[in-house]
């Protein structure tokens, strides 16, 4: 319903917040100061051509003057346009700050918090911040079950579990101006808009813009920095001017009547997952790019063709050593929360593959561990760590592969 005291309040907050006083907006609107008053007191309101030229004056929507409720606004110190604030506030992060290079899931989880759709709460009454929607979007997008890359990801469940989807919007099927009004027009709804660059640098989750909107103001997600993913915090944004100029996709999120359960998405991701650690044939011209029990194989052949040239050093453990742990650890985790998640799944299988990963992600820490130090050791011992890393990948193979029979088995009553 219209509220004209709200939209009064909303004039007069804009008047301020540019340092305008009554007098210097009725002047540069060419009427008397006493109109000003009025519409400010919600004793009458606007004219529409008044409305338009406010709104241009303050470069902000008509919508926001007329329903100022709709757009949740910060008391901004900057200048800024607008900005959108989480449904919510959020606690601190409160896991571990490494690993947690996988970027993708860390701007779902950031989504999550946005929307104000995280039901646990501490204390305050704040969203909890931690990892365990990290784990779940990263196996749910299937990103965790890969080393280098992936097969296609299941990037539609990831935002049907909120009762959101999206749409993708190519820059190139606009002009310059256009795919920045389809950006301010989204954020000044209430929604955030991704940015997805397509070379390497952040993916932005952008929720306030200036200058018209060529500078974005959000935060920046990118894979391989563990510390960039671990702060979510809506209070200290980052600034992306010249945002539009870059070769990008803008993904436009929506809310939607659908509505995936979270046990329907993991039983997915479970299935694909088993379906692809159990992968044994190479894909891509890299033999560390790919997914499945065939990387053992690869990455030890890797380490003898090392071997046998007597290299200086142990060049093809990193950064895959590191990948290798996460998605190890995630793997494992995600096992974890399915047991409580999935109605029907055997536990005790479940149990008894968790146990196998324990062994997995403890080889996996020792193999790290030689990558950080590699040019540490003498060709010698570079020699035997790398018999070392080919002993513990023979059987980290055997283990996932015992491991995820067991999940198979735990999965015979869950339907699919």
């Amino acid at each position: 319903m219209f509220d004209v005291k709200k939209m009064g309040e909303k004039i007069a907050y804009l008047r301020t917040e540019k340092k305008f006083t009554q007098e210097q907006l009725a002047e540069a609107l060419k009427i008397s100061p006493q109109a000003i008053s009025k519409w400010e007191n919600g004793k009458a309101v606007p004219e529409v051509p008044l409305l338009c030229a406010i709104s241009k004056l303050f470069n902000c929507s008509v919508d926001r003057i007329l329903d100022p409720e709709s757009c949740v606004l910060l008391n901004m110190d900057f200048n800024y346009e607008f900005l959108v604030k989480p449904r919510i506030p959020i606690a601190d992060y409160s896991g571990p700050e490494w690993p947690k290079s996988i970027s993708f899931a860390s701007l779902l989880t950031a989504l999550k918090l946005f929307f104000g759709l995280e039901q646990r709460r501490d204390s305050k009454n704040h969203q909890i911040n931690d990892d365990e929607e990290y784990i779940l979007q990263s196996a749910i997008t299937n990103v965790c079950f890969g080393y280098s890359y992936g097969p296609d990801e299941y990037v539609h469940d990831s935002f049907l579990i909120y009762g959101l989807d999206y749409e993708i919007h190519s820059k190139a099927d606009y002009s310059e101006d256009e795919f920045v009004a389809l950006a301010c027009k989204q954020i000044e709804h209430g929604y955030p808009v991704i940015i997805i660059p397509k070379e390497y640098t952040d993916t932005v989750l952008a929720v306030g813009f200036s200058d018209h909107g060529q500078t974005l103001k959000g935060l920046g997600f990118l894979e391989g920095d563990d510390l960039k993913n671990a702060n979510i915090n809506f209070d200290r944004l980052n600034q992306y001017a010249g945002w539009y100029k870059v070769d990008c996709d803008m993904m436009i999120v929506k809310p939607t009547n659908e509505k995936m359960p979270l046990a329907k998405a993991c039983i997915n991701a479970l299935n694909k997952g088993v379906e692809l650690l159990l992968n044994d044939s190479h894909c891509g011209e890299d033999k560390m790019q790919g997914f499945g029990l065939v990387m053992y194989r690869n990455w030890s052949d890797l380490l003898r063709e090392e071997n046998r040239s007597d290299a200086d050093q142990i060049d093809c453990v990193f950064p895959h050593a590191f990948i290798h742990y996460e998605n190890k650890l995630r793997t494992k985790q995600f096992f974890e929360l399915c047991m409580n998640i999935i109605p029907d799944i055997d536990k005790e299988f479940m149990t008894m593959a968790i146990s196998q990963y324990d062994e997995i992600i403890s080889f996996a820490t020792e193999t790290a561990t030689i990558a950080h130090q590699r040019e540490s050791f003498t060709k010698d011992e570079l020699k035997e760590k790398r018999n070392r890393i080919i002993e513990m990948l023979r059987r980290s193979s055997e283990l996932e592969e015992l491991a995820l029979s067991y999940i198979q088995k735990a999965l015979t009553k869950v339907p699919k």
